[in-house]
């Protein structure tokens, strides 16, 4: 009986020992979280923690935090881009370089299941991430914070008071005021058409100079015809490139961006071969050439656009990656197709080109026609329709389709029609925010100034900041 009561303080020890081991091993392989802005990412390798460091695939993290990586397999060598900085892990190494200067890690890169494994934190912080651990939860949070990035705002009809009001959010904004008259010449005095140069306009062009917001004349049309002939006719060419030049001059723009849309397919070389003319005349005095293009997959519409060729042309490129079929009651900017519109593009044109063009507005579908749906009050009342007039009135159920990620409802009008509405909310274009985030884009372009509410420029203001590209001055 002694030798029992002996042996039992014993096996007590070892069941708390081992019920020690077992807890400690249960908290080694339990799975790290890892949270980027408060929002989780996910590895097709999970993170692993060595040395005291957490470790994940280099490829995701880099897209995740826009940056352009690169595998060098002679050298083993990882290389990360964003804009000016680079920064090299070399697999087993304990130093890294970070703008060309070495610098010690914790722990090497290595290859775990045929993926290569930076250090998370010093990646992230490389890049100008600010990184946390919760020991208690095993998660490491990571915050960038405002990204400098390129953001565009369209002016067109009733865009002056948005314009006077939020011009410090934008780095630059394109002016719909031009397009071509019958001759093929340029024309500010298309009122017919809704486009025509407004009075006071240098005010608008004053205000951007002073503030370092670059200003682009846009140069809209959309008659294939017409665009058939001026891009046909070498002199007529000739002549529009003459035009422009005069109104970047005279009028002091940072440049133009040609918005030329239905371009037939057979007139895509003689596209290409006037957007490089245009390219080299306005280059040589010292403008730039951006051009707004239609959304292209690998097997949808618009072919007459090259994308390689008109985006070694141009300093920028804005993809409208919206309206995919606005004849049809049906989404218009799925994420999915966004995102295929994307990889398409970046297939052809380098990111720090590219603009994701967003659309802030949506539509109503209804046996009499397409409709226009606003969020902001701006006057155009006979127009369009107002989000929150159709809610209020109607009060439909708003519902979120996954797959596209986007809100969508349908209601039924006085007169017994049945309508059917898809629109932008704040949470649609998170998406598309991230994935600009994500592809490491130039920026951003949204249609349009007029369109927008304060919502939208505290979601814009919580992802990024506006690059400043030019030196302030006043428009002669």
């Amino acid at each position: 009986m002694y030798q029992k009561m002996r042996r039992w303080p014993v096996f007590l020890c070892l069941v708390l020992l081992l019920a020690g081991l077992t807890s400690t091993q249960a908290e080694a392989v339990a799975p790290v979280r890892v949270l980027l802005n408060d929002r989780p990412l996910n590895f097709d390798v999970p993170p692993v923690v060595e040395g005291g460091r957490t470790l994940v695939p280099f490829r995701a993290i880099g897209e995740a935090l826009g940056v352009a990586v690169h595998w060098d397999n002679a050298r083993r060598l990882v290389r990360a881009e964003r804009g000016s900085l680079v920064v090299e892990l070399k697999i087993g190494s304990r130093t890294a370089s970070v703008g060309g200067s070495t610098v010690p890690l914790d722990v090497p890169a290595v290859v775990r299941q045929n993926r290569t494994l930076v250090p998370l934190r010093f990646f992230s912080q490389a890049f100008g991430a600010r990184v946390g651990w919760d020991n208690a939860t095993r998660t490491v949070t990571i915050s960038t914070g405002p990204t400098p990035v390129y953001i565009l705002g369209y002016y067109f009809s009733r865009s002056y008071p948005d314009f006077m009001e939020n011009y410090g959010e934008l780095s630059g904004t394109a002016l719909k005021w031009y397009t071509l008259d019958e001759k093929g010449r340029l024309t500010g005095q298309a009122a017919q058409r809704g486009i025509s140069v407004p009075e006071g306009y240098r005010e608008p062009l004053t205000v951007a100079a002073r503030a370092g917001v670059e200003t682009y004349a846009l140069v809209f049309e959309n008659v294939p015809a017409k665009l058939h002939q001026v891009l046909s006719d070498r002199a007529l060419g000739d002549q529009l490139i003459a035009d422009i030049s005069d109104l970047l001059k005279r009028d002091g723009f940072t440049g133009v961006n040609i918005d030329f849309e239905l371009v037939r397919e057979e007139d895509g070389p003689a596209l290409t071969a006037f957007i490089q003319r245009l390219g080299k005349a306005l280059h040589a005095q010292g403008k730039k050439l951006a051009l707004s293009l239609p959304a292209r997959t690998e097997t949808g519409w618009h072919r007459a656009y090259d994308y390689a060729a008109l985006g070694r042309a141009a300093d920028q490129i804005v993809i409208m990656a919206y309206d995919k079929s606005p004849s049809v009651p049906s989404p218009q900017t799925p994420l999915p197709w966004v995102r295929e519109v994307v990889d398409y593009t970046l297939k052809r044109i380098p990111a720090e080109k590219v603009l994701l063009g967003l659309g802030l507005y949506g539509y109503d579908w209804s046996p009499a026609g397409r409709r226009t749906v606003l969020f902001a009050r701006n006057g155009l009342d006979a127009y369009v329709s107002y989000l929150d007039d159709i809610l209020n009135r109607y009060r439909p159920e708003v519902k979120w389709d996954e797959s596209a990620a986007l809100p969508h409802f349908s209601y039924t009008d006085e007169k017994g029609q049945a309508h059917t509405v898809w629109y932008e909310n704040t949470a649609s274009l998170r998406t598309k925010l991230d994935l600009v985030r994500e592809k490491g884009l130039a920026g951003v372009a949204f249609w349009r100034l007029g369109y927008t509410t304060p919502e939208f420029y505290r979601l814009l203001a919580e992802y990024f900041t506006p690059l400043k590209l030019r030196a302030a001055q006043v428009s002669r």
